[in-house]
């Protein structure tokens, strides 16, 4: 049996005639860029992510640079963040002209360390940006308070759990500012590359769009030095007509994490996903620990079974990020956690037998290894 580690399809042929509809609109008006597509889509999900503003972007990137620049901060301003992420989320930091600090994770949820994150504190800190990493909620009310107490910013970056909770709060409603990717394998993907953010501030929504369309704030003005980030018509059309089923394929992702927690609950050599009491993960990702995770990896894949790394080097030992001075054992949680995860495919309409299937392989491979 063939497995990949994500199937985009089947969500395209359960929307192919709406979908279809939508770009041969937008095709036949030639209308490529701004458009009624972008507005419904920038209004619907704002709704949807319970904000009062939204605006589409070129990718979840640029909505990370954009969130940290409308905040106008001095220059080598330190924005606080984990190290266990994809390398954008620092990136997008240094790109803004700021100074990342990164911070070790909690060993149980691999979300960002609060004792490390109070660490790190000081009096250039201006930004706390937690990922909520694999789709699992970062410890974003106590962040909240911190941020409050210590008058710091708080931006999210939602990319990988777009439609998870935290105690009943939709995660992305805590920040001044949310940042989402619609990468194509995210909770919700475009047909290529996009993003979004959202806020309850006005003023900075527009700020933002401005940003994002050449600093223009009106036809043939130009008031700030701007970048081209703004969302296309093509994946605003196809975002807005995915985005009402977002919660019925996080439902279906969550399906299939609960039969990989129970049926691997016993597995010898693994370490399973944790979160927090009160948490709804939205499963991005179905990420396990294993000190075999290359062996494994190999036993999966020549069994047909597409397998993931997310993250087996951490930022800070990165090549490009060794300005930041972090030298190899910085953040031991995190160096662990990428010498040992090993992400299992995990995707909305995956039949039941592929996950029966994946469950076998895993134990058959774990059970083998504990009798040679």
């Amino acid at each position: 049996m063939k497995v990949p580690f994500v199937d985009l399809l089947p969500q395209y042929l359960n929307l192919k005639d709406e979908i279809d509809t939508e770009l041969m609109n937008i095709i036949s008006k030639t209308s490529f860029i701004g458009g009624t597509a972008v507005k419904e889509f920038e209004n619907l999900l704002a709704d949807l992510e319970n904000r009062d503003c939204a605006v589409g972007l070129k990718s979840g990137t640029s909505a990370l640079i954009l969130a940290l620049k409308s905040l106008d901060l001095p220059e080598e301003s330190e924005v606080i963040t984990t190290t266990l992420t994809a390398v954008p989320t620092v990136e997008a930091i240094v790109q803004a002209g700021l100074k990342p600090v990164l911070c070790d994770v909690d060993i149980d949820t691999a979300q960002i360390s609060l004792e490390s994150v109070k660490n790190s504190i000081n009096s250039n800190t201006k930004v706390i940006l937690p990922v909520h990493l694999y789709g699992i909620p970062a410890p974003i009310k106590e962040l909240h308070e911190i941020c409050i107490e210590k008058g710091l910013t708080l931006i999210e970056d939602v990319a990988q759990a777009q439609g998870a909770f935290i105690d009943g709060q939709r995660v992305g409603t805590f920040g001044l500012i949310s940042c989402y990717s619609f990468f194509p394998s995210k909770c919700l993907g475009g047909f290529g590359d996009s993003g979004a953010i959202t806020t309850d501030d006005q003023d900075l929504s527009e700020k933002i769009r401005a940003y994002a369309n050449h600093g223009r704030t009106e036809k043939y003005v130009h008031s700030t030095v701007g970048l081209n980030d703004r969302i296309d018509s093509i994946q605003a059309a196809v975002l807005k007509t995915k985005l009402p089923l977002l919660k019925l394929w996080n439902e279906m992702r969550n399906s299939v994490a609960k039969k990989y927690l129970e049926g691997l609950k016993n597995t010898p050599g693994l370490i399973l996903p944790s979160f927090t009491s009160g948490s709804t993960p939205a499963w991005h990702l179905f990420v396990i620990r294993t000190s075999k995770r290359d062996s494994m990896s190999k036993f999966l894949n020549d069994a047909g079974i597409g397998t993931g790394l997310h993250y087996p080097i951490p930022v800070h030992l990165h090549p490009a990020y060794e300005f930041l001075s972090y030298p190899k054992g910085s953040f031991p949680v995190a160096e662990n956690y990428g010498d040992d995860v090993l992400s299992l495919p995990i995707y909305p309409y995956m039949e039941e037998s592929k996950v029966d299937y994946v469950l076998e392989k895993v134990n058959e491979f774990s059970y083998m290894d504990i009798s040679s």
